[in-house]
């Protein structure tokens, strides 16, 4: 089994990295909905809804991994496999 410490930085590396890209996300999507809006004036079709969705996906799915890991429900398992043993 891993080291808890090791594990710890692990899970650490993860979060951080993704509030990382949820600030890019937040950043990056406003200008793409600028240059739409500024090049075509509204009128055309909202081709910013593509990253904004499937970046989004993305991110929940990063987010679920960083803070609701099976990593958890691993050790939780394990934990009562113990206690069952003794």
């Amino acid at each position: 089994m891993e080291n808890r410490n090791e594990r710890l930085w692990r899970l650490a590396r993860l979060r951080a990295k993704f509030k990382n890209n949820v600030i890019a996300y937040c950043i990056v999507n406003p200008f793409l909905i600028a240059i739409w809006y500024f090049s075509s004036g509204g009128d055309s079709f909202f081709w910013p809804g593509f990253p904004l969705f499937f970046w989004g996906i993305g991110l929940v799915f990063e987010g679920y991994n960083a803070y609701y890991s099976k990593g958890d429900l691993v050790e939780r398992e394990y934990q009562k496999l113990l206690k069952e043993q003794r």
